[in-house]
């Protein structure tokens, strides 16, 4: 080293980087503060300058710093050096609101949203523990969750309210859960969300949900066949019911498999409507009378039931046959009874379920779902099926919040229907008459479903007892829809009309 250089005065830069060397805070806080104005993008002097503010207690500043300079690199798009620097300021104060959010935002920018996800349900976990109000981190939680629709999202934020104790947001958010799963053709995690939601209420509307997922999966693994047997069960008078299962396997092209099920049935009133609807849909009319007859013998209810659906459906004329000696095979009461008390129990089979199968967490995967469900709210159909499921939970408020969204797309009528029922439900018939005579002039619906829709607004008049207006209401629907049924009702209100 030359005598010139000894006495050579060194530059801020090398003064800093000897500060880092010798652990010496305070300069380099005084160093770093004025370096960072000059090169206000170089991270090598970002990160031990805001280290050794925290080492000095001034976290506050830190913190600040980091999320500023995570806030501009959002802003410039380069998601891979905010995420870290914000992580960094999160560690220091995991409670910062801004942090929170920017982090969340970065992440979801880069289509990671289950990191994004994870972000607010960590940092809510952590307000709770602190015992802080989480009343903001929810509301930024459920924006986020609306905003990016995933069903993982709003299952595992249920999951999360029943830990709390709330158990009808739960609910709901479960069976949004499972519909969104549903239109992702994801039957397996919409079975897992469903079968959560049992477990708080049970209701025909989710167990009808719960048939046709089950009619997907059937044949994949045994505990299918033991939900759906036990499920039947507890529907075993209900042939309404039983029907909707065969529609629905029929539908999905199962309907051979659920008679090879219904034939290892224990539980003989239900094993015997089952095999005799199916074998009719199946073209067996020998094979459907025999078991026809036999649930003749032992409910003869059940029995008329199953013929007015048959007769309704197949129009054809079915004797009562006299017994036959394959018929004569009918178990004894106490048999019955017997069979009964094995049958599985729901709320078992569901635990044991749940607790098999995991939730699926792969980012890449969740990015594609959440833009192949984004595709799906275009044209309306992602908040049909939301509408629904919470109309069918009689959620009515929600489900006229969501069907909304669905107006101006091609599930117009959809909507419209959900919403003037909804408010019918509510007893605002008022309100589902206002409703229903603005939607009979929206350009998205056909004349065929305008005429829909006037029918219903004749129905509402009916049931309010105003007949005048219905019988005006009905016959302009018929004079597009030329239905009969309708047809009926015109006939009807008219003859009382004359009385």
């Amino acid at each position: 080293m030359g005598l010139f250089d000894l006495f050579k005065k060194k530059s801020e830069e090398e003064l800093f980087q000897e500060a880092v060397s010798n652990q010496d805070y305070m300069e380099i806080a005084k160093l770093g503060e004025k370096l960072l104005q000059k090169y206000p993008d170089n991270l090598s002097i970002l990160n031990p300058y805001v280290d050794a503010l925290v080492k000095l207690g001034k976290k506050e500043k830190a913190v600040q710093i980091l999320a500023d300079f995570g806030e501009k690199k959002i802003r410039e798009e380069y998601y891979d050096i905010a995420i870290p620097v914000l992580k960094k300021a999160l560690k220091i104060d995991p409670l910062n609101l801004k942090v929170i959010k920017l982090l969340a935002t970065a992440y979801k920018k880069k289509e990671l949203y289950y990191d994004a996800f994870k972000t607010f349900i960590e940092s809510l976990k952590k307000y709770k523990e602190a015992n802080l109000s989480t009343e903001i981190i929810k509301e930024y939680l459920e924006e986020f969750i609306q905003e990016q629709f995933h069903p993982l999202f709003y299952e595992k934020y249920a999951d999360l309210l029943l830990e709390e104790g709330n158990k009808e947001k739960a609910l709901v958010n479960y069976v949004l859960a499972a519909n969104m799963y549903i239109n992702l053709k994801n039957y397996k995690s919409a079975l897992r969300s469903l079968l959560k939601a049992q477990k708080i209420k049970r209701n025909e509307n989710l167990d009808k949900q719960l048939i046709e997922v089950l009619a997907h999966l059937i044949g994949t693994e045994p505990q299918i066949t033991d939900l759906l047997i036990t499920l039947l069960t507890n529907y075993k008078e209900n042939v309404n019911f039983i029907k909707y299962v065969i529609d629905t396997f029929r539908e999905v092209g199962k309907l051979e498999i659920l008679k090879s099920i219904a034939e290892n049935i224990k539980v003989p009133k239900l094993k015997y409507a089952l095999l005799a609807l199916i074998n009719f849909e199946l073209g067996e009319i020998e094979e459907a009378q025999d078991y026809l007859n036999k649930l003749r013998l032992i409910d003869r209810n059940m029995y008329e039931q199953a013929l007015i659906l048959i007769k309704t459906k197949h129009e054809t004329s079915i004797p009562e046959l006299p017994l036959t000696s394959k018929e004569e095979e009918i178990p004894e009461a106490e048999e019955i009874l017997e069979v009964l008390d094995q049958v599985l129990d729901l709320n078992k089979v569901v635990t044991e379920y749940i607790n098999k199968v995991d939730t699926e967490e792969k980012s890449e995967k969740i990015a594609k779902e959440v833009n192949a469900l984004k595709e799906l709210e275009k044209d309306g159909k992602r908040s049909i099926s939301s509408a629904e499921a919470l109309f069918g939970l009689g959620n009515y408020d929600e489900a006229i919040k969501i069907a909304e969204k669905a107006l101006n797309t091609e599930e117009a009528f959809k909507a419209a229907t959900i919403i003037a029922e909804s408010y019918r439900k509510k007893g605002e018939e008022k309100k589902a008459l206002s409703f229903l005579f603005d939607q009979i002039k929206n350009p998205k619906l056909s004349e065929e479903e305008k005429a829909k829709l006037k029918a219903l607004i004749g129905k509402i008049h009916e049931k309010l007892g105003d007949r005048e207006r219905a019988l005006v209401w009905y016959r302009e629907a018929n004079k597009i829809l030329s239905d009969k049924d309708l047809e009926e009702k015109i006939e009807k209100l008219q003859s009382n009309e004359q009385v």
